[in-house]
């Protein structure tokens, strides 16, 4: 979700070194989910890291990593936030998880990550560009119930327009997200 292999593994590090220290104070169980939270969404740094290392090219490694670690990783975001922090009991919103979990698997079910053409964008995972909607999404159910409804809009609005600022007709729009880790990781530090 970076700009290359030493943005993408500094940004692992970083934010799980920062989340492993604070798993070890003294943290309610809110504060525990947020950093468990963290860690899920800051794995697919490592991912990333490991694609650009390889330089992208077509392998099994990439096939794995691609079809079955990226969805898995995705999936796991959304199903910890909807179903461990919030507890949700809407029907109609784990509907609506299980089956996004079920198009993550779908598109990106290829053996082929390509860089994607803007320099300040990060791969295009199994060489697809994710759809608006796709996207809008998957930033509302990552969020959801995590934030007033505020905050909450700011942060999807924000995300939305850095996302699309990084990118280049939509290509590689997960830049956003390594710097939304590390923000987080820092913000965490401060505040627990």
């Amino acid at each position: 979700m970076c700009f290359s292999f030493e943005v993408s593994i500094s940004t692992f590090i970083i934010s799980w070194g920062i989340s492993l220290y604070l798993l070890n104070k003294n943290l309610d169980n809110k504060q525990r989910q947020n950093i468990v939270f963290l860690m899920i969404f800051a794995s697919m740094q490592l991912i990333d890291a490991i694609f650009w290392y390889t330089n992208m090219k077509i392998t099994n490694l990439n096939y794995i990593l691609s079809s079955y670690i990226i969805p898995s990783i995705l999936s796991l975001q959304l199903l910890y936030n909807i179903f461990v922090i919030n507890n949700n009991a809407n029907i109609f919103i784990k509907l609506i998880t299980l089956i996004y979990c079920g198009v993550l698997f779908y598109i990106y079910n290829s053996s082929y990550t390509k860089k994607s053409t803007n320099p300040y964008s990060s791969p295009e995972w199994g060489g697809v560009k994710t759809s608006t909607f796709l996207v809008l999404l998957f930033i509302l159910l990552v969020f959801y119930g995590r934030f007033n409804i505020n905050s909450g809009w700011i942060i999807v609005f924000l995300s939305f327009i850095l996302s699309y600022l990084l990118s280049k007709n939509g290509e590689g729009t997960g830049s956003l997200w390594c710097i939304i880790s590390n923000s987080l990781a820092i913000y965490y530090l401060y505040l627990y």
